[in-house]
């Protein structure tokens, strides 16, 4: 969380409104020491403007308006502070206890959640003080009572969410009791949503109280700011100093509030961090007439870079990547996880998350250019990328239920989908269509009024393969589409996706962590590690007769089903952070023949044989 706090600190818009709490707080406490006058005192005259004397002025009774401002800030304070405290621990409480045991005490507790967040907060409040007093105690236990709610409803989604991981699981059957696992590995784990929320509930509370003192129903012994906007708001003819001052003050204040309350969802939630992040705008490149498709290679890559920018710094997900792929040919891509294979299929097709950004390197698609110098090639105004991408390119993405809306039907995305790139098509154009890729890929055509969630795995994952095949492209890019199903079922997706690049003819790259998936059905495989793609080679020829020391550790680390038995070995070390830097081999720390060359000096891509080059001082694990 500290580097996410650093770069909030970076933020006009957090440094600002925490500058206004720690003022606020700093003049809050030193009041009473304060060369301030009796904010109650009237000694001086009426109505008297801001000046020397009285920097803010005085009120119709004379007292000192800058001196009750700081009083007023020391109830305010009060009041956000105990409210808040108060509503956050009975919503967490509640909310836990609901979301962990569930069924009666569930529907119970939702129930009067409901009721509370029915009845308009401010006047359940106004009931409260009317019936019990306008004591400071009593306001704001009114205010924590008519609050809590919120707390509750987000504690309870927290719990519901936490309760079914594994590790919450093991302490069950390790014999923690209910309020231990709550307590101890749910609560914590749920806090943060809450600590964001009370921060939103100090604003509230402020405003809540200044309210009931503008109403004459706060506490008539406390300086309060709403108090002095009542007194001020009847003579803003002669005195408007008298409610401008701290309306000010109550609007800073309780603006500051909600602005920090974002700022820490950001800093708390790494996964928001991610999803807010400002979305670099994609440098482009003018050109003049597009180049029509041309005989060659359906895809041509050249150097190409791409980084993600994070609080930390960038990172270069993606470190100088060339290859080509000719026309119904297929590659497999593997690695590691946290290699930059999903980064490379992204950055291709250029479907790259909102802070990622290509910094250099030319793209190919057909002979026609989309990226130049990592800048996306424009015509007539318009992205060469936006017109061939689906039509001529397409991605399977991996995980299909996080991929497909899951309240829309699956028919109805496909349609969708068919007719943004052809907007002259009918509906009925475009549902023939989507029951023809269905059809081709085995699905029933009943399935298209299905949600995602009606549908198996296997299946969901069928429907991703049509939709990226609706405008019958050139080149699928399938990152990794047998993610989470059974061998099977991996068995035959990867089957039709054979049997689909023979039959229509399609150029593949299959990224994957699987390399008996590979062997099946690429002819062709890139190994990647840190980025870059550390050797490439014929399919047999990558697992007959592999080159570089990290093919060879993956080769080893995979068990056999046929010929001598051996053990399975792993690969020692972690694999190396694309933020780091080095000025040799980035898989020397972890090589079992690397040499003093290695860790002092880039290695060469070296030319093996037809079509296979490593990116290695010692191919084969030759040393000096």
């Amino acid at each position: 969380m500290v580097p996410a706090l650093l770069a909030l600190s970076r933020r006009a818009a957090f440094l600002i409104s925490a500058a206004i709490v720690v003022v606020t707080v700093i003049v809050a406490v030193t009041a009473p020491w304060l060369p301030l006058p009796d904010p109650n005192g009237m000694e001086a005259a009426p109505y008297e403007p801001p000046g020397p004397g009285h920097w803010l002025g005085t009120d119709n009774y004379g007292r000192d308006v800058l001196s009750r401002l700081a009083w007023g800030a020391q109830l305010a304070l009060i009041v956000a502070l105990v409210s808040s405290a108060i509503a956050s621990m009975i919503g967490v409480i509640l909310g836990s206890i609901s979301g962990y045991f569930g069924g009666t005490v569930d529907a119970l507790l939702s129930r009067t959640i409901d009721v509370f967040l029915l009845i308009p907060s401010f006047f359940l409040v106004l009931l409260i003080v009317a019936l019990f007093g306008s004591r400071l105690e009593f306001t704001m236990l009114a205010i924590a009572l008519t609050t809590w709610p919120r707390s509750a409803r987000i504690m309870r989604a927290q719990v519901l969410s936490l309760k079914s991981r594994v590790y919450v699981q093991a302490a069950r059957a390790a014999g923690a009791s209910h309020s231990r696992t709550l307590v101890r590995h749910i609560i914590p784990n749920g806090l943060a949503p809450i600590i964001t929320d009370a921060t939103i509930l100090m604003g509230l509370a402020v405003l809540t109280e200044a309210g009931l003192s503008f109403l004459g129903l706060g506490d008539q012994n406390a300086v309060s700011w709403g108090r002095m906007i009542f007194d001020g708001q009847r003579q803003l003819r002669i005195a408007p100093w008298m409610s401008i001052f701290p309306g000010i003050a109550l609007l800073l204040l309780v603006a500051s509030f909600n602005l920090l309350g974002d700022g820490l969802n950001e800093a708390l939630n790494p996964q928001l961090r991610r999803l807010v992040a400002r979305a670099t705008p994609k440098p482009t490149m003018p050109v003049g007439e597009a180049r029509p498709a041309t005989p060659g290679p359906i895809l041509d890559v050249s150097n190409l870079r791409m980084s993600y920018r994070l609080d930390s710094g960038p990172i270069m997900a993606v470190d100088g990547v060339s290859f080509r792929l000719q026309q119904g040919e297929s590659l497999g891509v593997v690695g590691e996880s946290g290699c930059g294979k999903s980064s490379l299929g992204a950055a291709i097709l250029q479907v790259m998350a909102p802070n990622a950004t290509t910094v250099a390197g030319d793209v190919d698609l057909s002979g026609v250019p989309i990226l130049r110098d990592g800048r996306r090639v424009v015509s007539h105004d318009r992205e060469m990328i936006a017109d061939l991408r689906w039509t001529m390119a397409a991605m399977i993405f991996q995980s299909a239920m996080n991929a497909l809306n899951p309240v829309i039907p699956v028919g109805a995305q496909l349609t969708e989908a068919y007719r943004l790139h052809r907007p002259d098509a009918s509906h009925e154009e475009a549902l023939a269509r989507a029951g023809a890729v269905f059809d081709l890929i085995g699905v029933p055509r009943e399935r298209l009024g299905s949600y995602p969630h009606e549908l198996s795995g296997g299946m969901r994952q069928r429907v991703m393969i049509a939709l990226s095949l609706l405008h019958e492209p050139k080149l699928v890019i399938a990152d990794e589409p047998t993610t989470a199903l059974d061998v099977l079922i991996q068995d035959q997706i990867l089957g039709e996706l054979d049997a689909l690049k023979h039959q229509m003819g399609l150029s593949l790259i299959l990224i994957s962590h699987d390399m008996g998936a590979v062997a099946e059905s690429c002819e062709r495989v890139a190994v990647m590690y840190a980025g870059e793609i550390v050797e490439m080679a014929p399919t047999e020829t990558i697992f007959c007769s592999p080159q570089h020391p990290y093919t060879r550790a993956l080769l080893a680390a995979l068990p056999t089903v046929s010929g001598p038995r051996r053990v399975p070995v792993g690969l020692p070390g972690e694999p190396f952070s694309v933020g780091e830097t080095t000025p040799g081999c980035r898989f020397a720390p972890r090589c079992s023949v690397a040499q003093d060359l290695c860790r002092s000096s880039r290695p060469p891509r070296v030319a093996i044989g037809a079509g296979h080059e490593a990116l290695c001082h010692f191919p084969a694990g030759g040393g000096a």
